[in-house]
């Protein structure tokens, strides 16, 4: 190859390069929107599953309770007969257990032309998605659409069609138990037929996560392999013109470079860079050498990390790597201090070269432990160990949306520390803060596992009570107060708190909510303290 054809051949390579990188990033982004699909169909899974029990399984129950004259006949529980009650409750768990682990929630409701809940009754738009469900046109629907929370996947799926079991409960209004007559009326919900379909179920799924995700891995990937491109493409050129230049010529070249760098034949190792040299804490390639023989003499057996034997590097050892996932192109080495790294692994082969290769390895431990010490900073108030404001935010605007959208009870409670200026006055700022920090781990031991705790700021801390009424939270509030009450102190021996609290009530914003519980709290402060009071 002439130098006057390397550099344009360079530059077409990157040009070609970022049309596949634009491909890649259009394909990820599907990918990532796949997955949510795929994601969203296990969801449906598990609720035909429970769909399936209390058909096959719960009612069949209940009638022999019936025919025994334990149980009357022409009652109608929710809980017990109700599909779509049985789903969107399950629902409600499910986000229950998604929100301990900090995930946004997935919600499942029902459209159907002629419900007897109205939530149910679907709009002009859903209506012509079941008749295109109904003709067979469509066996599901999705789309992504943008909300003041990010972008979800909004997946429909068709329900069930009428058979003589649901009709029932569906058909004529005098077949029907006369509970349901009595809980939703003889107008809605009746007058359906066998083999009918008018009903589906839809998700809205968040799909910040997986285009969160997509995006990392692209862009991991993208410079990454750009900057082996670069590597192999400045490689390649060295070793083509090699005849012209000299051994030391190429090694300053490599020393360069931030990645390690190995360049070997099946027999022997014929150099290594700088930055491979600073790694293992060698000055030359023959002490590297005599510490062993192979690369891959090194390599640490771990999940999730690649076990290679680079002995004999083979085509086939080449072509199996490629094909390997890139985010498991991965493998682990300790440096000359004894940490052990994770780094990027790539082999080629050299062109015009008999049996040599080169072997670059990319140091990304660092990044990994501070994308996690960002993450974690971003999330918890550095002095309790508990969330901080924000994160409390995060989780109150999706609960709220949730308990309103389902009229669920959701109690707020503000603790604030009595007199604690005096406590820092007289003890200092040092006592203050030790303080804070066994005052916030004695409301943790007392809260409920899914209950959000927070720092709200200062010696005001917060409490969000999903599932709570304004009864359990007094409780609850007066529980944790008579604790920090009986509670010795170091140095400040006892302290007592005031607890303010209110619950949502209709109509309410997230806005008002609050501010009822921190009126609740001021009404505490300034009638005395050391009491709870509630606001409705």
């Amino acid at each position: 190859m002439k130098i006057k054809s390397f550099f344009p051949a360079l530059f077409f390579t990157i040009f070609v390069y970022s049309i596949v990188l634009f491909f890649y990033y259009d394909a990820s982004q599907n990918s990532a929107i796949n997955q949510a699909q795929i994601r969203t169909q296990d969801l449906l899974r598990h609720i035909k599953a429970g769909r399936k029990f209390f058909r096959e399984d719960q009612r069949d129950t209940l009638k022999k309770i019936a025919h025994m004259d334990t149980y009357k006949k022409d009652i109608f529980l929710p809980e017990i007969y109700s599909y779509p009650y049985i789903s969107t409750q399950m629902n409600v768990y499910y986000n229950e257990l998604r929100q301990k682990e900090n995930l946004p929630a997935i919600n499942i409701s029902f459209a159907a032309i002629n419900p007897k809940n109205i939530i149910n009754k679907a709009t002009e738009e859903e209506i012509k998605l079941i008749e295109k469900f109904n003709s067979g046109k469509l066996n599901f629907y999705k789309k992504v659409i943008d909300t003041e929370k990010g972008k979800y996947l909004y997946f429909a799926q068709p329900a069930d069609r009428m058979d003589e079991k649901c009709l029932k409960c569906h058909g004529y209004p005098k077949d029907a138990p006369r509970s349901i007559i009595k809980m939703y009326g003889n107008q809605q919900g009746f007058y359906h037929k066998n083999g009918e379909l008018n009903a589906f179920v839809k998700v809205l799924l968040p799909l910040d996560k997986y285009f969160e995700e997509a995006q990392k891995l692209f862009w991991t990937i993208a410079i990454s392999s750009f900057i082996i491109l670069i590597v192999i493409m400045v490689l390649l050129r060295l070793f083509v013109t090699k005849k012209r230049k000299d051994s030391k010529k190429f090694q300053t070249v490599i020393d360069t470079l931030d990645e390690m760098i190995l360049v070997k034949s099946n027999c022997d190792i014929q150099s290594v860079n700088k930055s491979l040299r600073k790694f293992f804490g060698i000055k030359n390639i023959s002490e590297f050498k005599k510490r062993n023989k192979c690369l891959s003499h090194y390599f640490i057996e771990a999940k999730g990390h690649l076990s290679l034997d680079l002995t004999n590097i083979t085509d086939n050892l080449i072509e199996t790597l490629k094909n390997t996932e890139k985010t498991k192109r991965v493998v682990q080495m300790k440096n000359y201090k004894g940490e052990i790294c994770t780094l990027a692994i790539k082999i080629d082969k050299l062109e015009d070269e008999d049996n040599q290769h080169v072997i670059v390895l990319s140091d990304i431990t660092k990044l990994q432990q501070r994308a996690e010490k960002f993450k974690k900073r971003a999330n918890i108030d550095a002095l309790t160990g508990v969330y901080g404001r924000s994160k409390f935010d995060e989780l109150y605007h999706s609960e709220f949306s949730r308990s309103t959208r389902y009229l669920n009870p959701l109690t707020i409670i503000f603790i604030d520390i009595d007199h604690f200026k005096i406590i820092n006055d007289t003890h200092g700022h040092d006592v203050g803060d030790e303080i804070l920090k066994v005052f916030a781990k004695l409301i943790s031991s007392n809260r409920r596992e899914f209950d959000i705790f927070a720092r709200w700021g200062g010696e005001e801390f917060i409490l969000m009570l999903p599932q709570t009424n304004i009864n359990d939270g007094y409780k609850l509030g007066e529980k944790i107060r008579k604790t920090i009450a009986s509670y010795e102190f170091d140095k400040a021996a006892s302290l007592t708190c005031s607890i303010g609290l209110s619950m949502l009530n209709k109509g309410d914003t997230k806005e008002t909510l609050i501010k009822r519980a921190d009126n609740a709290l001021y009404k505490a402060k300034t009638t005395g303290r050391n009491k709870t009071i509630i606001e409705i």
